[in-house]
Protein backbone atom coordinates (compact mmCIF):
# COMPACT_ATOMS: atom_id res chain seq x y z
CA UNK A 1 0.00 0.00 0.00
CA UNK A 2 0.94 3.79 -1.10
CA UNK A 3 1.87 5.33 2.31
CA UNK A 4 0.15 8.31 2.25
CA UNK A 5 -2.80 5.64 1.46
CA UNK A 6 -1.78 3.47 4.63
CA UNK A 7 -1.68 6.56 6.39
CA UNK A 8 -5.42 7.09 5.57
CA UNK A 9 -6.15 3.99 6.64
CA UNK A 10 -4.51 4.23 9.62
CA UNK A 11 -6.69 7.38 10.77
CA UNK A 12 -10.40 6.48 9.86
CA UNK A 13 -9.86 2.48 10.64
CA UNK A 14 -7.12 2.23 13.12
CA UNK A 15 -4.68 0.15 11.01
CA UNK A 16 -2.78 -0.30 7.86
CA UNK A 17 -0.54 -2.64 5.87
CA UNK A 18 2.50 -2.34 4.61
CA UNK A 19 5.28 -3.88 3.25
CA UNK A 20 8.02 -3.86 5.78
CA UNK A 21 11.04 -3.63 3.57
CA UNK A 22 13.29 -6.18 4.87
CA UNK A 23 16.94 -7.18 3.62
CA UNK A 24 17.46 -9.87 1.55
CA UNK A 25 17.74 -13.06 4.03
CA UNK A 26 16.38 -10.76 6.82
CA UNK A 27 12.78 -12.73 7.08
CA UNK A 28 15.02 -16.27 7.51
CA UNK A 29 17.20 -14.87 10.11
CA UNK A 30 14.33 -13.75 12.18
CA UNK A 31 11.97 -17.02 11.97
CA UNK A 32 15.60 -18.81 13.01
CA UNK A 33 15.99 -16.46 15.65
CA UNK A 34 12.58 -16.78 17.17
CA UNK A 35 12.30 -20.37 16.16
CA UNK A 36 15.63 -20.61 19.35
CA UNK A 37 13.83 -18.20 21.88
CA UNK A 38 10.62 -20.41 21.64
CA UNK A 39 12.89 -23.32 22.07
CA UNK A 40 14.47 -22.27 25.12
CA UNK A 41 11.57 -19.83 27.30
CA UNK A 42 9.69 -21.67 29.84
CA UNK A 43 6.28 -20.90 28.23
CA UNK A 44 3.66 -20.04 30.78
CA UNK A 45 0.23 -21.10 30.89
CA UNK A 46 -0.86 -17.35 31.04
CA UNK A 47 -0.16 -17.63 27.60
CA UNK A 48 -2.75 -19.76 26.42
CA UNK A 49 -4.42 -16.90 24.45
CA UNK A 50 -1.48 -15.26 23.07
CA UNK A 51 0.62 -18.36 22.23
CA UNK A 52 3.45 -17.47 23.62
CA UNK A 53 4.65 -13.69 25.41
CA UNK A 54 8.43 -13.36 24.89
CA UNK A 55 10.03 -9.63 26.38
CA UNK A 56 13.31 -8.88 25.13
CA UNK A 57 15.04 -5.23 25.18
CA UNK A 58 17.09 -3.39 22.95
CA UNK A 59 20.79 -3.35 23.12
CA UNK A 60 20.95 0.37 21.81
CA UNK A 61 17.25 0.95 22.71
CA UNK A 62 17.16 -0.22 25.68
CA UNK A 63 14.01 -1.00 28.13
CA UNK A 64 13.70 1.74 30.28
CA UNK A 65 11.21 0.30 31.90
CA UNK A 66 12.18 -3.16 32.18
CA UNK A 67 15.53 -3.04 32.49
CA UNK A 68 16.40 -6.29 33.87
CA UNK A 69 14.75 -7.67 30.45
CA UNK A 70 17.06 -10.06 28.13
CA UNK A 71 18.90 -7.81 25.71
CA UNK A 72 19.13 -8.90 21.95
CA UNK A 73 20.47 -6.80 18.93
CA UNK A 74 17.83 -7.81 16.67
CA UNK A 75 15.31 -6.36 18.94
CA UNK A 76 17.69 -2.90 17.84
CA UNK A 77 16.78 -3.79 14.14
CA UNK A 78 13.48 -4.10 14.61
CA UNK A 79 13.20 -0.64 16.22
CA UNK A 80 15.44 0.86 13.82
CA UNK A 81 14.50 -0.48 10.39
CA UNK A 82 10.94 0.92 10.38
CA UNK A 83 12.00 4.81 11.07
CA UNK A 84 11.81 5.58 7.24
CA UNK A 85 8.22 3.72 6.95
CA UNK A 86 6.71 5.51 10.30
CA UNK A 87 8.45 9.04 8.74
CA UNK A 88 6.43 8.35 5.79
CA UNK A 89 2.86 7.46 7.87
CA UNK A 90 3.65 10.81 9.46
CA UNK A 91 4.78 9.22 12.78
CA UNK A 92 8.00 10.60 12.90
CA UNK A 93 7.55 11.62 16.26
CA UNK A 94 6.71 8.15 17.74
CA UNK A 95 9.62 6.09 19.77
CA UNK A 96 10.01 2.86 20.66
CA UNK A 97 9.13 1.33 24.38
CA UNK A 98 12.55 -0.67 23.84
CA UNK A 99 10.81 -3.97 23.61
CA UNK A 100 9.40 -6.38 20.89
CA UNK A 101 7.26 -9.47 21.67
CA UNK A 102 7.68 -12.76 20.45
CA UNK A 103 3.59 -13.73 19.92
CA UNK A 104 3.64 -17.26 18.70
CA UNK A 105 0.22 -19.07 18.89
CA UNK A 106 1.48 -23.14 18.54
CA UNK A 107 -0.18 -25.48 15.85
CA UNK A 108 -4.35 -26.24 17.72
CA UNK A 109 -3.70 -23.03 20.04
CA UNK A 110 -7.26 -21.41 20.56
CA UNK A 111 -8.23 -17.79 19.45
CA UNK A 112 -7.49 -14.56 21.50
CA UNK A 113 -9.72 -12.50 22.56
CA UNK A 114 -11.30 -9.35 21.59
CA UNK A 115 -9.10 -6.49 23.30
CA UNK A 116 -7.63 -3.19 22.92
CA UNK A 117 -4.46 -1.78 24.87
CA UNK A 118 -5.06 1.70 25.63
CA UNK A 119 -4.30 2.38 29.19
CA UNK A 120 -5.26 6.35 29.06
CA UNK A 121 -8.80 6.25 29.15
CA UNK A 122 -9.28 8.61 31.59
CA UNK A 123 -7.69 11.46 29.74
CA UNK A 124 -9.23 13.62 26.64
CA UNK A 125 -6.53 12.74 24.67
CA UNK A 126 -8.31 9.66 23.95
CA UNK A 127 -10.21 11.12 21.95
CA UNK A 128 -7.67 11.89 19.86
CA UNK A 129 -8.45 11.38 15.77
CA UNK A 130 -4.55 10.64 15.38
CA UNK A 131 -2.91 7.90 17.14
CA UNK A 132 -1.43 8.22 20.26
CA UNK A 133 0.26 4.68 20.61
CA UNK A 134 0.34 2.11 18.02
CA UNK A 135 1.88 -1.39 17.59
CA UNK A 136 3.93 -2.77 14.70
CA UNK A 137 3.36 -6.42 14.19
CA UNK A 138 6.18 -8.12 12.00
CA UNK A 139 4.76 -11.36 10.65
CA UNK A 140 6.94 -14.57 9.88
CA UNK A 141 4.64 -16.33 8.37
CA UNK A 142 1.80 -15.81 5.58
CA UNK A 143 -1.36 -16.33 7.78
CA UNK A 144 -5.31 -16.86 7.35
CA UNK A 145 -8.37 -17.53 9.24
CA UNK A 146 -6.82 -21.08 9.35
CA UNK A 147 -3.49 -20.29 11.33
CA UNK A 148 -5.00 -17.49 13.63
CA UNK A 149 -4.82 -14.38 11.72
CA UNK A 150 -5.29 -10.88 12.86
CA UNK A 151 -9.29 -10.27 13.43
CA UNK A 152 -10.04 -6.12 14.19
CA UNK A 153 -13.21 -3.83 13.90
CA UNK A 154 -12.32 -1.14 12.10
CA UNK A 155 -13.15 2.24 13.35
CA UNK A 156 -13.84 1.58 17.22
CA UNK A 157 -10.24 3.45 18.25
CA UNK A 158 -12.84 6.03 17.72
CA UNK A 159 -16.39 4.53 18.38
CA UNK A 160 -17.77 2.90 21.29
CA UNK A 161 -20.05 -0.17 19.67
CA UNK A 162 -21.59 -3.05 21.87
CA UNK A 163 -19.07 -5.16 22.71
CA UNK A 164 -16.83 -2.32 24.56
CA UNK A 165 -19.13 -2.67 27.38
CA UNK A 166 -19.31 -6.36 27.93
CA UNK A 167 -15.26 -7.08 27.71
CA UNK A 168 -12.90 -8.10 30.49
CA UNK A 169 -10.04 -6.17 30.13
CA UNK A 170 -7.10 -7.68 28.65
CA UNK A 171 -4.55 -10.08 29.66
CA UNK A 172 -3.06 -9.37 33.16
CA UNK A 173 -6.05 -7.18 34.13
CA UNK A 174 -8.38 -10.37 34.45
CA UNK A 175 -7.69 -11.68 30.75
CA UNK A 176 -5.67 -14.68 31.11
CA UNK A 177 -8.40 -16.10 33.24
CA UNK A 178 -11.22 -16.47 31.22
CA UNK A 179 -13.09 -19.40 29.98
CA UNK A 180 -12.84 -19.94 26.12
CA UNK A 181 -16.73 -20.01 26.30
CA UNK A 182 -16.84 -16.27 27.15
CA UNK A 183 -19.54 -15.43 24.81
CA UNK A 184 -18.40 -11.92 24.65
CA UNK A 185 -15.28 -12.01 24.34
CA UNK A 186 -14.61 -14.25 21.86
CA UNK A 187 -17.72 -12.70 19.91
CA UNK A 188 -18.14 -13.35 16.21
CA UNK A 189 -19.06 -9.75 15.90
CA UNK A 190 -21.09 -8.26 12.21
CA UNK A 191 -18.56 -5.88 11.95
CA UNK A 192 -15.39 -7.57 12.07
CA UNK A 193 -12.98 -8.31 9.34
CA UNK A 194 -9.73 -10.59 8.70
CA UNK A 195 -6.40 -9.41 8.11
CA UNK A 196 -4.74 -11.89 6.44
CA UNK A 197 -1.02 -11.00 5.82
CA UNK A 198 2.12 -12.17 4.03
CA UNK A 199 5.41 -13.23 5.65
CA UNK A 200 7.55 -9.85 6.01
CA UNK A 201 4.76 -7.43 5.64
CA UNK A 202 3.97 -5.02 8.47
CA UNK A 203 0.24 -4.12 10.17
CA UNK A 204 0.72 -0.52 12.46
CA UNK A 205 -2.33 -0.53 14.00
CA UNK A 206 -3.76 2.26 16.85
CA UNK A 207 -3.58 0.86 20.39
CA UNK A 208 -7.26 1.99 20.85
CA UNK A 209 -8.89 -0.41 18.51
CA UNK A 210 -10.42 -3.70 19.05
CA UNK A 211 -8.78 -6.71 17.99
CA UNK A 212 -7.90 -10.27 18.57
CA UNK A 213 -7.29 -13.24 16.63
CA UNK A 214 -8.89 -16.91 15.22
CA UNK A 215 -7.44 -20.03 16.22
CA UNK A 216 -4.66 -21.87 14.94
CA UNK A 217 -6.32 -25.23 13.41
CA UNK A 218 -3.23 -25.97 11.38
CA UNK A 219 -0.08 -28.36 12.20
CA UNK A 220 2.11 -25.04 11.56
CA UNK A 221 3.41 -22.29 14.37
CA UNK A 222 2.38 -18.82 13.26
CA UNK A 223 4.64 -16.24 14.77
CA UNK A 224 4.97 -12.65 14.61
CA UNK A 225 7.20 -10.14 16.47
CA UNK A 226 5.22 -7.23 18.19
CA UNK A 227 6.43 -3.71 19.34
CA UNK A 228 4.98 -0.64 20.52
CA UNK A 229 5.45 2.75 19.54
CA UNK A 230 4.50 5.56 21.80
CA UNK A 231 4.15 9.32 20.93
CA UNK A 232 4.52 11.51 24.20
CA UNK A 233 3.42 15.05 23.06
CA UNK A 234 -0.08 15.03 24.10
CA UNK A 235 -0.64 18.42 22.40
CA UNK A 236 -2.03 18.39 18.14
CA UNK A 237 0.56 16.86 15.72
CA UNK A 238 2.69 19.47 13.81
CA UNK A 239 1.17 19.46 10.07
CA UNK A 240 -2.27 17.77 11.63
CA UNK A 241 -5.45 19.29 9.46
CA UNK A 242 -8.64 17.81 11.04
CA UNK A 243 -10.72 18.73 13.34
CA UNK A 244 -9.28 18.58 17.17
CA UNK A 245 -12.01 17.34 19.67
CA UNK A 246 -12.33 20.86 22.14
CA UNK A 247 -11.64 18.24 25.14
CA UNK A 248 -8.04 18.23 24.05
CA UNK A 249 -7.84 21.90 23.43
CA UNK A 250 -8.98 22.61 27.10
CA UNK A 251 -6.73 19.16 28.39
CA UNK A 252 -4.99 20.68 31.57
CA UNK A 253 -1.08 20.02 30.10
CA UNK A 254 -0.27 18.91 33.81
CA UNK A 255 -2.82 16.34 33.51
CA UNK A 256 -1.24 12.94 35.19
CA UNK A 257 -0.66 10.18 34.14
CA UNK A 258 -3.19 7.31 35.26
CA UNK A 259 -3.58 3.51 34.19
CA UNK A 260 -7.17 2.89 32.90
CA UNK A 261 -7.88 0.14 30.56
CA UNK A 262 -11.94 1.03 30.88
CA UNK A 263 -13.45 2.94 28.17
CA UNK A 264 -15.24 5.60 29.65
CA UNK A 265 -17.21 9.64 28.63
CA UNK A 266 -14.14 10.07 26.22
CA UNK A 267 -15.13 6.90 23.84
CA UNK A 268 -18.15 7.69 22.52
Amino acid sequence: MHLADAYDQLIAEGYCIVDGGLPEGKLQTLRDWSDKWLANTKHSPKWRYQGSDIHLSGIRNPARRNPDLPKDEEIDFLIEHPARLMSGLHLDDFRSGGTFQIISKPAGAPALYWHQDWARWDDPVSMSPWPQQVFLNWYLTDTNRENGCLRVIPGTHRRRIDLHDHLVQPHESGGYDIAETDDWMFFDHPQAIDIPVKAGQLVIADARMLHGTWPNRTAERRTLLLGWFYRKANHVPRGWQGDVPSEILARDPELPFTWNRQPGAFLR
